[in-house]
């Protein structure tokens, strides 16, 4: 809250007790002194006019509160929107639903737990990203690159992983969630990576010799930080 509505929160407030002071006044006074008419209701009338008077200012810097954070967040989103490249990029509780992060330079990104369903992500570059417990079900993650990015808990039910690369990342431990996940012949998994548990919960297809759900360091071509491996 800015100084003039915090000031103007203090002004309401004392207002508000002098208003409750009056009317409690005059309740008094009609029962101790009920010859006194004409005077009670002019001091009920002031007090209930400070009270209402209260209540429409508190109401009105409610208002101008609300409006001024939706006018932050909307510039907020309109930068992430344009920008290319956003080094350690985190929401901070905003909601990016609907953003288009395609193609984006996303590196060392803090985006964990954070809602990226069905979001577009394809061929942004989320190396060493931290993306434990995100939401990634349905998201276009095609050419996304997670290298060294920690997957820990994630979700990517049903998520477009074909040519995406997860040279280095974390995808074992709490493992991530693969359920329907599809893949092709350019889909770049970790050397340790569980292909047993990629064979069970992928999207169902030939399984061809001893690994056919993408490649395996050290046989991908994908590109490994800043170096191309294979």
């Amino acid at each position: 809250m800015t100084v003039s509505g915090q000031v103007l929160l203090a002004v309401l407030g004392l207002l508000g007790v002098l208003g409750a002071a009056g009317a409690i006044f005059a309740w008094r006074m009609a029962v101790r002194e009920p010859e006194r008419e004409p005077r009670i209701e002019v001091l009920a009338g002031i007090g209930g006019g400070l009270i209402t008077g209260i209540a429409v200012g508190v109401s009105a810097l409610f208002l101008e509160q609300a409006l001024e954070e939706s006018q932050k967040y909307a510039t907020w989103r309109a930068n992430v929107e344009v920008a290319d490249s956003i080094p350690g990029f985190t929401p901070g509780g905003r909601d990016i639903s609907g953003i288009n992060l395609s193609g984006k330079s996303l590196r060392d990104a803090d985006l964990k737990g954070v809602n990226l369903r069905k979001a577009q992500l394809r061929d942004t570059d989320l190396r060493g990203a931290e993306l434990q417990g995100a939401e990634m079900q349905g998201a276009n993650l095609i050419g996304a690159n997670f290298f060294e990015a920690d997957l820990t808990g994630a979700h990517l039910d049903g998520a477009q992983l074909e040519s995406a690369n997860f040279t280095r990342a974390v995808v074992n431990g709490e493992e991530p969630v693969f359920v329907g996940a599809t893949v092709n012949s350019l889909t770049c998994w970790p050397a340790d990576v569980d292909t047993n548990k990629l064979k069970r919960e992928l999207a169902p297809r030939p399984w061809v010799g001893d690994f056919h759900w993408g490649q395996r360091l050290p046989n991908c071509t994908l590109w490994s930080g800043d170096e191309r491996i294979g």
